[in-house]
């Protein structure tokens, strides 16, 4: 059986369960028609596996041989880079709208989006909040150094990551001939480009690149409870942009309770999981807020929602 158990919201401590207990279970819901999760406090002594923070891992089915995730840590070498692509991290999640409202923190999307449920176009997410009144080259400006972090991203995970999910994830891409995240596709100009800012002065612009499959997400202090999905990929991404080492057990660790395995969060690491296997991430050390308060940690994923293709 998967441990933590499949939908329910993973604690780690009393003092997290205090935090979350009244929202979880009480408090007015976004949306009334998702049904609530009760809460679940962890047994580490129960878990098969706990990565820690420093760990990289190769995880293979014990079964049938199968890779099913693997983790890298200090995936980027150079301490700039990765605070350029930190403070567009969280850029976008201030400036963005939170598309999941009924879990813990923000997640945004970015890059190309099917549009709403009633009104279907592809499109580049049209999802800045109306009360930041950006003009269009502000929006313009903040989607293309959004690209350019994901492009960067998905370059390191190709010179850097499984070749399997690598080769899965361009796969996709080429049988649902779908765009990469180009804002040029629509506007024309700098097309198969992106810049990476190290110094705030002269930016390293990489032309003719490849840029990252078509969609992802940005994410602030963000937790799920234990939850499958079905996306037109086997395998995601994630890169944890920064994570608060100050604060003693803060929880926001990510989960494969399918095989009852905890990936401690660190600044630098990255993940690679099949989203289709039971997957989580455990509630933090902080009052429930959507875009405020302490910063515990951060980051982006390469994911893609089933509308799309």
């Amino acid at each position: 059986q998967p441990y933590p158990p499949p939908n329910h919201w993973i604690v780690e401590n009393q003092a997290i369960w205090d935090l979350w207990h009244h929202q979880l279970t009480f408090a007015r819901q976004p949306d009334a028609r998702i049904s609530r999760k009760p809460m679940f406090m962890l047994d580490p002594s129960q878990l098969s596996y706990d990565l820690g923070r420093d760990g990289s891992a190769i995880f293979v089915d014990a079964d049938d041989g199968d890779m099913f995730a693997v983790v890298i840590s200090e995936l980027c070498h150079c301490p700039k880079i990765l605070h350029w692509v930190n403070d567009i991290v969280l850029v976008n999640v201030v400036l963005e709208k939170n598309v999941r409202k009924e879990d813990a923190g923000s997640l945004v999307i970015s890059g190309w989006s099917a549009g709403s449920r009633s009104r279907i176009l592809l499109d580049f997410a049209r999802n800045f909040e109306p009360k930041h009144k950006l003009s269009s080259a502000q929006k313009e400006e903040v989607q293309y150094k959004a690209t350019s972090a994901f492009a960067l991203f998905w370059n390191l995970v190709k010179s850097l990551g499984p070749q399997e999910v690598v080769e899965d994830l361009e796969d996709f891409v080429k049988k649902h001939d779908l765009y990469k995240m180009d804002t040029a596709v629509l506007r024309g100009g700098r097309t198969r480009t992106y810049a990476v800012d190290v110094d705030g002065e002269v930016p390293l612009v990489f032309r003719n690149a490849d840029l990252a499959p078509p969609s992802g997400v940005f994410a602030r202090n963000y937790a799920r409870y234990v939850h499958r999905e079905k996306q037109p990929h086997r395998w995601a991404a994630s890169w944890t942009t920064f994570r608060d080492d100050s604060v003693a057990e803060a929880g926001g660790h990510f989960y494969l309770p399918e095989y009852g395995i905890r990936i401690r969060a660190a600044t630098n690491k990255a993940v690679f999981w099949r989203p289709g296997d039971w997957h989580a991430t455990s509630l933090p050390k902080l009052a429930p807020d959507e875009k405020n308060g302490p910063l515990l940690q951060c980051g982006l994923a390469i994911v893609t929602s089933a509308r799309l293709p």
